[in-house]
């Protein structure tokens, strides 16, 4: 039966701890310390590995520590390999790996940097706990019985990473690419913006009623976990504007309310995340 707990870090960073029979796998560890903390309090489980989407610090720097500690693997993009700290297994886009008695797939959301990569599990969660950083951990029902998507920062609730590396056009195909995954899959990024990135929704597309009902309804989600994170992929599609901006129809409205021919997606998309920096 495996499970995802989610693990809060830093300021608003998560980190996912994925367990299956006893084996583990951490994604996106930015320190290791709280994820060194929360295998001792489950006895019999062994850390594998570690899964990395990308190099930024607050999601690498707490690899060679795990490693010290630990001696698991460090799992990272074979195109990204000199970023990643510590790395034993550079796997390709496009592959199946393994990791800790659980199959994924590799996808290639480059955007936000040129190395991003997604990691998309076969296997459902029986268990996922939702854990934010002024709250409890809590058990979340409503996502269980779902495949995962570890998304790194190509993709937030709501919305998407900056382009620090990336064109407008890699933005483009990196959320065609997630667009196209299972819809019931969770969607397990690494930050809590869901408020700031719905406030940003609501505002380019103000007569949405699935982005405003889920503004609105923000507080009550997060309850006692304080976490809005995971959700999951068909929730993204009905209120992300940047995979609604794919839909020709949500696609002339986005591009109206920033002032862009909707004939062009790549600039659409480019325009949406430039008004987005600037919100």
């Amino acid at each position: 039966m495996p499970e995802l707990l989610q693990i809060p870090v830093w300021r608003d960073n998560y980190v996912y701890l994925a367990i299956h029979e006893g084996r583990a796998f951490v994604v996106d560890p930015s320190d290791a310390e709280p994820v060194l903390a929360a295998l001792q309090t489950l006895p019999g489980v062994a850390l594998e590995a570690v899964v990395n989407t990308h190099h930024h610090p607050d999601h690498v720097g707490g690899n060679l520590k795990l490693v010290e500690a630990t001696g698991c693997a460090v799992v990272g993009a074979a195109h990204d390999r000199e970023r990643i700290p510590g790395i034993t297994r550079a796997v390709d886009i496009g592959a199946r790996i393994e990791v800790a008695g659980l199959a994924m797939d590799v996808l290639d959301v480059r955007a936000h940097t040129r190395g991003h990569v997604a990691y998309r599990t076969e296997a459902t969660f029986d268990r996922v706990i939702r854990h934010g950083h002024d709250g409890v951990a809590t058990r979340a029902q409503r996502l269980e019985d779902r495949p995962a998507l570890f998304v790194g920062d190509s993709l937030f609730l709501g919305g998407c990473g900056r382009l620090f590396e990336g064109s407008a056009a890699d933005l483009h195909a990196s959320m065609q690419v997630l667009s196209e995954q299972r819809p019931e899959s969770l969607v397990c990024c690494a930050h809590e913006y869901t408020a700031s990135n719905l406030r940003f929704a609501a505002d380019v597309l103000p007569s949405h009623p699935s982005i405003r009902a889920r503004l609105d309804g923000l507080e009550r989600e997060r309850g006692a976990s304080r976490s809005s994170v995971p959700d999951t992929l068909e929730r993204e599609l009905e209120t992300n504007p940047f995979l609604l901006a794919l839909d020709p129809e949500h696609r002339g409205s986005i591009a109206a309310s920033l002032d862009v021919p909707p004939g062009d997606i790549v600039a659409v998309v480019g325009a949406l995340r430039s008004a987005k920096d600037r919100f």
